[in-house]
């Protein structure tokens, strides 16, 4: 009966290990990906604060106010890209934190199933060594009512 029971609760411990190892891998890729969209984040940055710094306007000339205009509709769409890109790690922060949180739990609920077999292989174990203390004692019983049987 008990070592039934322990059969089962292996096979239970093996599923929920590979769900805990899947949950971990998972939590692995969205940390990656987290780290792309940081590194693409800041990569805009610093090409925003590259080009605002290298471009230089001195007053004067049509050709100047061209440029002007032509540099704030380029820098606008830099800064849309950057707040889109902020959306994109914000979101991907969300997803990692519950790819954490799966995970936790995932290995919290195989570290409970182990704990569990290793409670009924300690039952198991405590039973046979009851009944091998009963047949030693029943032996020893029966030498000293018959000390010449050996």
């Amino acid at each position: 009966m008990n070592q039934q029971r322990i059969e089962r609760v292996k096979g239970v411990e093996k599923i929920t290990e590979r769900g805990a190892n899947i949950a971990k891998e998972s939590q692995i890729q969205c940390q990656r990906r987290l780290d792309e969209q940081q590194a693409r984040l800041q990569q805009l940055t610093e090409y925003l604060q590259e080009y605002a710094a290298g471009i230089g306007f001195a007053s004067g000339g049509q050709a100047k106010a061209f440029a002007l205009q032509n540099y704030r509709a380029f820098m606008g769409r830099i800064e849309e890209t950057i707040a889109h890109q902020k959306e994109v790690v914000a979101q991907v922060e969300a997803e990692l934190l519950a790819c954490k949180q799966a995970a936790a739990e995932a290995n919290s609920q195989h570290r409970s199933v182990e704990k569990l077999r290793g409670r009924f292989e300690n039952e198991r174990n405590r039973m046979q060594n009851k009944q091998e203390q009963a047949v030693n004692d029943a032996h020893a019983a029966q030498h000293r009512h018959n000390p010449l049987d050996v």
